[in-house]
């Protein structure tokens, strides 16, 4: 496989890598949300959204150091590989 295309692989990986636990976390905070508005009838969008927003402010600050590291080793990689890809033929 093409190093460009290897590269490629490793962005897309990384970028699930970091993506990935911040939207299980918003999900499973809506679903905890949406049950509980269902079972006690409130109609209040306000209330559907506050958890999430707090869970995003809260997972900034305190979990973004985890997708910090996926980019960081990403950037790593493709600066280290660099001198490879403006050598390799493109056909």
């Amino acid at each position: 496989m093409p190093l460009y295309l290897q590269l490629l692989h490793l962005a897309l990986a990384a970028e699930l890598d970091a993506v990935t636990p911040i939207v299980m976390v918003l999900l499973a905070i809506g679903l905890v949300t949406a049950i509980f508005q269902s079972a006690f009838q409130i109609e209040d969008t306000t209330f559907s959204l506050l958890p999430k927003i707090f869970a995003m402010i809260a997972i900034g600050l305190f979990g973004g150091f985890g997708a910090l590291g996926v980019f960081e080793h990403f950037a790593v990689t493709l600066i280290s590989h660099a001198p490879g890809l403006v050598h390799q033929t493109w056909s």
